[in-house]
């Protein structure tokens, strides 16, 4: 959704391994840095394009500013094409989503939401170095310190686990694909800002997710990733932000995270939204009506921690 001529949009292929990107460039700009950013589960790259209500996102309105953006699929979904179930994993993910920030020049400001995020923490191991800032939205945590979810029951066909207050089945041969029910207590809650009214035809959108996927995402049987090598990331400077309304990410779980990546020697700032004044907000901020404010409020906070060096905190 782009009005006017001051950016350019391209979308097709990356890197080695061809994952596919929607590329957002300034016009007239000579950039400096790039916004890399992760979708979560059940969705593409195209959730940073444009809001629930057509309006710009946080893609366009970050490149309006002078800054290259890259929006990823997932190796495996969406536009980014088939992997083999037996082969896609999420380090996998994690390699190939790697291995095409590599191919860019300057500095890399990457972005991650919800089952993105143990994506993202391993993403930004494997770039250790090119990464200078993390942005991690209602993101999930390091298989280090994620507790595994419920089991409910479990079969020879099937397994029953809790999942956002609601029986989910997995099954053996196929993607996790979520009812209407599950997808809207985990996605939009009690969220007052999201858009009701465009509810279905969002819901009708949702993508299935890959099954191994899935049981990484909710640390069955340990699977989550992990971070592997303890200060890799140090110096790095991190955001974790958590709204208000989001049942899975209370305020003590998301800074949690912050408090095992300062352990790491990484640079955590947890940005809980009401502090800010902004409330409301369920998991898909950045599809809800304000979205503008919460990015404001992130451009802010990014350009402020440019100024900060590890040893000024």
């Amino acid at each position: 959704m782009i009005e006017d001529a001051c950016l350019s949009k391209t979308s097709g292929p990356l890197g080695p391994d061809g994952v596919y990107a929607d590329i957002i460039v300034p016009a007239d700009t000579n950039f400096a840095r790039t916004h890399v950013m992760v979708h979560g589960g059940m969705h593409t790259g195209a959730c940073w394009l444009q809001t629930a209500d057509n309006r710009e996102g946080w893609a366009i309105r970050l490149a309006r500013t002078g800054d290259r953006v890259i929006c990823v699929d997932w190796p495996g979904c969406g536009r980014s094409g088939y992997v083999p179930p037996e082969k896609l994993t999420g380090q996998l993910v994690a390699d190939q989503i790697a291995a095409a920030v590599k191919t860019l020049k300057g500095e890399i400001i990457l972005w991650t939401h919800s089952m993105g995020g143990a994506i993202g923490w391993r993403i930004a191991e494997l770039l250790a170095g090119r990464v200078s800032r993390l942005v991690a939205v209602a993101p999930g945590p390091p298989g280090n310190i994620q507790p595994a979810a419920k089991l409910m029951s479990q079969g020879p066909d099937r397994l029953v686990m809790e999942f956002a207050g609601v029986p989910l089945d997995v099954h053996p041969n196929g993607p996790v694909v979520l009812s209407h029910e599950a997808a809207r207590a985990k996605l939009i809650g009690s969220s007052t800002q999201f858009p009701r009214q465009h509810t279905d035809s969002y819901l009708a959108g949702l993508q299935a997710v890959p099954r191994q996927l899935f049981l990484e995402r909710i640390n069955f049987e340990g699977q989550q990733l992990r971070m592997l090598t303890p200060n890799a990331l140090a110096g790095t400077q991190v955001l974790i932000v958590t709204g208000d309304s989001d049942p899975d990410h209370p305020p003590a779980t998301d800074s949690a995270i912050g408090d095992f990546l300062t352990e790491q020697g990484m640079i955590s700032r947890f940005v809980y939204l009401p502090d800010h004044d902004i409330t409301g907000n369920g998991h898909m901020m950045m599809l809800e009506r304000n979205s503008d404010q919460i990015l404001d409020l992130l451009v802010v906070l990014i350009n402020e921690s440019q100024k900060i060096s590890p040893t000024q905190t």
